[in-house]
Order: structure tokens, then sequence, then C-alpha cells
């Protein structure tokens, strides 16, 4: 399954903000998004920066969680 994030590249934290089922992406974790953007203790550093990409389960593994990324939200 192919998902969108939202990786904050200092925290090296992230949130899944959409899912793709079939051609259609159907948004997620819209509640917790706020809250995720809130809590950047960072984003007045000038390198502070959030990522964002399309990954499938197992691109985004190797490149983010294998690394030492935290799980957050759903």
């Amino acid at each position: 399954m192919n998902r969108k994030y939202l990786v904050d590249t200092t925290t090296r934290e992230y949130i899944c903000v959409a899912l793709k089922k079939g051609q259609e992406w159907v948004p997620n974790n819209q509640d917790e998004l706020p809250g995720f953007m809130n809590s950047r203790q960072n984003q007045d550093a000038e390198e502070f920066e959030l990522v964002t990409g399309e990954f499938s389960d197992n691109n985004f593994f190797e490149k983010w969680i294998r690394n030492g990324t935290n799980y957050l939200a759903k």
C-alpha cells in the first residue's frame, strides 16, 4: 500500500497523512496533524524542514524506520 508521509528531518518523527486506495488518495490522521505540526520544537531553527513523500510500506521502512525513526500516530 502506498502512503503519503510528512517527516520532520531533525527529530525523524513522522505522520502518515494519506493512504492510496485504488487510484484515489484518502486523508489519514487529519485529527492528529495539527498536534504534530504544533509539536515541532525545532521549527524556528534555520535547518528545520518537513519533508513529504509518497512511499510504499517497504520503501518507507528502509528509508526512515530502519534508521531510527519514531513512529507517530497510525
